[in-house]
């Protein structure tokens, strides 16, 4: 028995030693051939966001009433892009920043107020939709910090009532002794940030690309290949993680509850201090580069009794939803709490008057009128196509 044992292990370890030979081999032809090189010398990192959208990617999700597929096309800066010019090449932008509400990943594209203001906009201006589900405005601030190089004539931050408690969620902000915003340090995996070193991880995810193509009859782009690298990443990264434990715990469920009371606890006025921080931040940046930082809150009774009292006194302002949505059930998913494709009409009607938002539209009130009742049209057929 015990011969037999022992013959097993040194299979076992000679396998393990001709595998690993072979790999060490592969690895380096590879180096030799200068195979990868650009992929392997960039420095894997986690993204200072926690999580960020695919780059080039088309991705599906499920309409909450009707149940069929809705598709999300990425662009290759990972922005959420209904035209057919890069993020990053335009110009005039008025970018919308926001979590799962601006993002709009339950409805088609074409329904999104994002799209219809842009259909809006006046010649030369660009809406940008930079809305990424889940984030607060710790994660906003840092999505426009990436992109603030661009071309911005304004920034609108459109407020939830769970981005105080996303402070607490994500962590990534604190407030130095002069009241500073400071931003920890994305933190990661070490396990994937040596794969991201390899030629042998790029060889891989090359064939898995190559073979998925050829099956769905696509042309890969070899410039993407270390997208699923990053993406896995994000995942498994130490931020994340710690974000999940956060996610929906005792203190983080009570937060709202708190703030709107007669006297909240001080982690919670602690959390204000931050998010009231991050927004004149966010503002002062926007407007060193002389364009106009704008902020819009949601709807919902919640969401308006939260920003009413989080932007009370600062100079910021804010433009309210909720009395253009008096019955909010009417613009809302069945069996989903977020805007439906009616919603969306009505969001882009509403902010189409909004006084910080009308120098960039266009100023033909006839057709923007006939754009809306179109897409209420377009909305109707679309319902009654995709109902049995």
């Amino acid at each position: 028995m015990m011969s037999l044992l022992k013959s097993l292990v040194a299979k076992a370890l000679l396998f393990v030693v001709a595998v690993t030979g072979t790999l060490v081999a592969m690895e380096l032809v590879l180096i030799a051939a200068g195979a990868y090189s650009e992929l392997a010398e960039q420095d894997l990192r986690a993204s200072p966001a926690i999580w960020e959208r695919p780059k080039s990617k088309v991705e599906v999700h499920r309409h909450p009433d009707l149940r069929i597929p809705i598709e999300i096309v990425y662009d290759r800066d990972g922005v959420r892009n209904h035209g057919s010019v890069p993020t990053r090449a335009k110009t005039g932008v008025v970018g919308v920043f926001g979590d799962s509400f601006t993002e709009n990943r339950r409805i088609e594209d074409r329904f999104s107020f994002t799209t219809l203001l842009d259909r809006m906009a006046a010649p030369g201006t660009r809406v940008v939709n930079f809305g990424v589900d889940a984030y607060g405005i710790d994660q906003s601030y840092l999505r426009y910090r990436a992109f603030h190089d661009m071309d911005f004539r304004a920034v609108v931050y459109v407020f939830c009532e769970n981005d105080l408690r996303n402070l607490y969620e994500t962590g990534l902000v604190s407030l130095s002794d002069t009241g500073a915003v400071v931003f920890r340090p994305p933190r990661h995996n070490r396990f994937f940030r040596t794969l991201g070193k390899l030629r042998l991880t790029y060889l891989v995810l090359t064939a898995y690309h190559q073979a998925r193509a050829l099956l769905r009859d696509m042309s890969p782009d070899a410039r993407y290949f270390s997208d699923p690298l990053y993406r896995a990443a994000e995942k498994f990264s130490v931020s994340r993680k710690d974000y999940r434990k956060r996610l929906r715990d005792g203190f983080s469920s009570a937060v709202a509850e708190d703030f709107l009371s007669d006297r909240p606890k001080p982690q919670t006025m602690e959390l204000v201090r931050r998010f009231r921080a991050v927004l004149m931040k966010w503002r002062e940046d926007v407007e060193a580069r002389g364009a106009v930082f704008h902020v819009v809150i949601l709807p919902r009774r919640l969401d308006d009794a939260m920003g009413s009292k989080l932007m009370a006194g600062l100079s910021a302002g804010a433009f309210h939803l909720a009395p253009h949505f008096l019955r909010y059930d009417d613009f809302r998913f069945d069996n989903d709490v977020h805007w439906n494709e009616r919603g969306n009409v009505q969001a882009a009607r509403v902010l189409a008057d909004d006084p910080v938002l009308v120098p960039f539209l266009a100023g033909d009130t006839g057709a923007r009128n006939t754009l809306l009742e179109e897409t209420v049209r377009a909305i109707d057929g679309y319902y009654a196509a995709a109902k049995p």
